[in-house]
């Protein structure tokens, strides 16, 4: 299975400030350029909830819903429950780093085409990578939006 890993620093932000916004998907969702859009399907709780996810991936429309579980810590895992991808699965971390925080995301996905995985895998990599880039990009806006906090 593919994996990809994403990671930036937010400075002048406490982790448990940006951990608001990694767990606010729709926020963060709504400033990334390639989501078509993110759509609750459960109660959206403190631990535990289901989205379902439309994005741009290599000029398609791919949706998958997913169950996103947040703990130990500063972590929120997610896994395909249904979609368009055979898997999907990945995790948020959010941690101090220096004069700020360090926002990771990975994630692993499998197309489900086993013959051509190793014609597509590498584009599809190429998007998944853009996808994370995106993602981290609008979590340091929404971060920036609010304004710096200690961190």
């Amino acid at each position: 299975m593919p994996e990809i890993q994403a990671e930036t620093l937010i400075e002048g932000h406490a982790p448990e400030t940006v951990w608001e916004f990694v767990k606010d998907s729709s926020l963060v969702a709504s400033r990334a350029r390639h989501v078509v859009a993110v759509r609750p399907r459960s109660e959206q709780d403190k631990t535990f909830r289901i989205n379902e996810w439309t994005v741009l991936l290599n000029g398609s429309e791919v949706t998958w819903r997913q169950r996103e579980a947040a703990g130990p810590g500063l972590r929120l895992r997610f896994e395909q429950t249904a979609g368009d991808l055979e898997k999907l699965s990945g995790e948020w971390s959010v941690a101090t780093s220096g004069p700020g925080t360090r926002v990771t995301l990975a994630l692993d996905y499998e197309l489900g085409v086993d013959g051509l995985a190793p014609l597509l895998e590498p584009i599809w990599s190429q998007s998944f990578q853009a996808h994370a880039d995106e993602l981290l990009r609008a979590l340091t806006a929404c971060a920036a939006q609010r304004g710096a906090t200690s961190a």
